[in-house]
């Protein structure tokens, strides 16, 4: 097939083509992604040669119906085919979804301009009546925050494990146990045995006091809580 180029594209997009918005559960961040649709397998080949001559990777699927899919899905690939898409009927929707993409509007924001689109029959879906007003913040505001809930479930998860790792360190041990006997039942050094004794008890599962040796010396005996 000859003469695929982007403005061929463009109007291929504006009559089979569609911006797809979804969420993940629980999530504050829209994720967009582009699709086109015919029975014809050869075109989209054609369309996902030529996207590939622009940087743009797309990826082609068949569905039960006979109808081929060409999906752009990547967030690098999306930014760039509506930047190069020149189209006229979803002109309104291409410039709401990069917006949103590039940070410059909230969630809100380009799903109200969506709505707007269906109800004007420029798109078949509405996602703002699928998934609510419930995003008010920018896509770059979005990952700031998803990475830090990720950073602090990473700090819990990490927390956690130091902590089930040391109870069961304690359960090695006697219900009353010394330095020596860390030492020699875990197998680490005497610096490292005191370093753990002070960890349980600081985590609350032993408590610890000192012991006199005669003739003058002190021993600090750990009991389980």
């Amino acid at each position: 097939m000859v003469g695929v180029d982007i403005s061929y594209i463009s109007g291929f997009f504006d009559g089979e083509g569609a911006i797809h918005v979804t969420v993940a559960p629980g999530s504050s961040l829209l994720t967009l992604r582009v699709t086109m649709c015919q029975k014809s397998i050869e075109v989209l080949r054609a369309i996902r040669s030529a996207l590939m001559l622009l940087g743009i990777y797309s990826a082609i699927s068949k569905y039960a119906s006979g109808m081929y899919t060409l999906a752009i899905i990547r967030i690098d690939d999306v930014v760039r085919f509506l930047r190069s898409v020149q189209s006229v009927v979803k002109k309104r929707q291409v410039r709401a979804a990069l917006d949103y993409l590039e940070g410059r509007v909230t969630g809100n924001s380009l799903l109200r301009v969506l709505e707007e689109e269906h109800v004007r029959h420029r798109r078949k879906t509405s996602p703002l009546r699928i998934l609510g007003p419930r995003f008010p913040l920018t896509r770059t505001r979005a990952l700031e925050i998803s990475a830090i809930e990720s950073g602090e479930a990473r700090i819990a998860g990490n927390r956690r494990a130091f902590q089930s790792r040391l109870r069961r360190r304690m359960l090695s041990l006697p219900p009353r146990f010394g330095t020596n006997d860390i030492q020699r039942i875990i197998g680490v050094s005497k610096p490292r045995a005191q370093v753990i004794g002070i960890l349980m008890e600081r985590e609350g599962l032993v408590k610890s006091h000192f012991e006199r040796v005669p003739p003058r010396f002190r021993k600090k005996v750990f009991e389980r809580l």
